[in-house]
């Protein structure tokens, strides 16, 4: 289990207590609106706490007001509970569909509309001790998702690229290595590098989110101009899936050529390959631009004159100089993405 499923599964623990002990503490009946609200509001970025906070808290004021309207009406006018409750949940889930933040405005009004008279509480009462439970899980989420100080999400997500690929030079030194490996352990490395892939999307979309927060935040205090937000880590992790693609072809290319596998240039092409993605992940940590001098002989482009093919223009491999050009146009791709 990764670090950052434990620390997800912690945060959501401290968030049910606290908003337990709250409720507790302030005497409030039935705490466990709150925990349920708590569970609904945690994420695994602070960012995209503070999201889910703000379209929770949007959501519980629209539906809490319809709840409370609601019981209202019950309470005063006598309207049949279970037709009332059933019709105004109807018409809000249809409405929820036109904006997709306040999909929990139905949630928040069936937690109202469903509080009944307790002893020494009219419904309308109970209803308004719900409201002000949803608020406490909603707060109490927020709370320990700040604390959680998750405030990096780029860096991780940078740290993250990198390691994947090196993973993929860690595959291609071994896929084009004179010993062919078995194919249960290609299957292994393969689904462990497509775990890797989907963990990195998902954090690319927290880590542009977070840096959208900061971007608005800024020119809300400092009236900064309006720019284009691109979305940077998305980019980045598509390209990176795209050189998982391009460096597995050179495993798949070798594995239908007739050449040897002990053949000197395969060796040469894994060093080339290995070194490429190796820099590149350096780069991207900021420790210096890819060198991609070693696989540039690979995807030369060579032209044949009069059917004739001059040797010391001919890449060691001719029929792997298309994926190697490939594999080079993402890795710098990669690399001057990641500097911006």
């Amino acid at each position: 289990m990764s670090d950052s499923t434990w620390r997800q599964g912690l945060q959501l623990a401290a968030a049910v207590l606290l908003s337990y002990l709250t409720s507790t503490a302030l005497r409030l009946p039935e705490g466990f609106w709150a925990v349920m609200s708590a569970l609904i509001v945690v994420r695994p970025s602070t960012v995209s706490t503070l999201g889910a906070g703000w379209d929770r808290m949007r959501a519980t004021a629209a539906g809490a007001g319809v709840g409370l309207g609601g019981v209202w009406l019950q309470d005063h006018f006598g309207f049949d509970s279970t037709a009332a409750v059933l019709g105004t949940i109807a018409l809000l889930a249809a409405a929820s569909a036109w904006r997709s933040s306040m999909r929990n405005v139905p949630i928040a009004a069936l937690i109202v509309l469903s509080s009944g008279a307790m002893a020494g509480h009219s419904a309308l009462q109970v209803a308004g001790l719900r409201v002000a439970q949803i608020a406490i899980g909603v707060a109490s989420g927020v709370v320990v998702s700040l604390l959680g100080v998750q405030w990096n999400a780029r860096a991780r997500f940078d740290a993250a690229c990198a390691s994947a690929l090196r993973k993929m030079a860690e595959h291609v030194v071994s896929d084009l290595g004179a010993r062919t490996p078995p194919a249960h352990e290609k299957e292994a490395a393969a689904a462990e590098l497509r775990l890797a892939l989907r963990e990195l999307a998902v954090q690319a979309a927290s880590a542009d989110r977070e840096a959208r927060f900061w971007r608005r935040l800024s020119r809300c205090w400092r009236e900064l101009p309006q720019r284009s937000e691109t979305a940077r880590c998305v980019g980045l992790a598509r390209l990176t899936i795209r050189t998982a693609h391009d460096a597995a072809l050179l495993g798949r290319l070798a594995d239908s050529a007739t050449m040897g596998r002990d053949d000197p240039a395969w060796t040469s092409l894994a060093q080339a390959a290995n070194r490429a993605l190796s820099t590149t992940a350096n780069s991207i940590e900021g420790h210096g631009p890819p060198e991609l001098g070693l696989l540039r002989p690979f995807a030369a482009k060579v032209t044949l004159p009069a059917g004739e093919l001059q040797a010391p223009l001919a890449p060691p491999i001719p029929w792997i100089a298309p994926a190697a050009r490939l594999l080079m146009q993402d890795l710098t791709s990669l690399a001057g993405r990641a500097a911006c």
